[in-house]
């Protein structure tokens, strides 16, 4: 009797000491998923602005997708609190990303990007459960004649 009274305080007591463990691995497996998106969107959008021309009036302007893929809350993966976009000169912008029960991480991106219209400076919010979501890239100019990349969703 005291065999399996040993064994199952024993079976506690390591899966006690593993949950910090388990947890650890789920977020370092988010932040890597989320830094692949936000390297694949940086790639696009900079690759836009640095190689790419507006075409004549009447003409489609140059494009790129992206698929991100926001981690859902699972065993092995950490949701995600906060994901956006803020245009933060003529030239760059800030992507701020916030897992759940972490501190929030920016990353410089070198190309201004907007949401929806280049003619206002609006964030790009990403979030809620859908585990991937299409963003179109496209290169258009704000009214001052500045480049930016306009993002919309799929």
């Amino acid at each position: 009797m005291i065999r399996y009274v040993l064994a199952v305080l024993l079976a506690v007591a390591l899966l006690a000491l593993s949950v910090p463990a388990i947890e650890h691995g789920a977020t370092v497996s988010s932040e890597r998923q989320i830094d692949h998106d936000v390297d694949e969107i940086d790639r696009a959008a900079t690759t836009l602005v640095d190689h790419e021309d507006l075409p004549p009036d009447g003409h489609p302007p140059p494009q790129r997708v992206v698929t991100v893929s926001l981690p859902s809350d699972s065993l092995t993966s950490t949701p995600v609190d906060r994901f956006s976009i803020d245009r933060t000169s003529d030239q760059t912008s800030a992507v701020v990303v916030a897992l759940e029960g972490e501190n929030p991480r920016t990353t410089v991106i070198d190309a201004p990007i907007v949401y929806a219209t280049p003619t206002e400076n609006r964030s790009v919010e990403l979030g809620g459960t859908a585990t991937k979501t299409e963003l179109l890239l496209r290169l258009e100019t704000d009214p001052s004649g500045t480049n930016v990349v306009v993002v919309t969703r799929v």
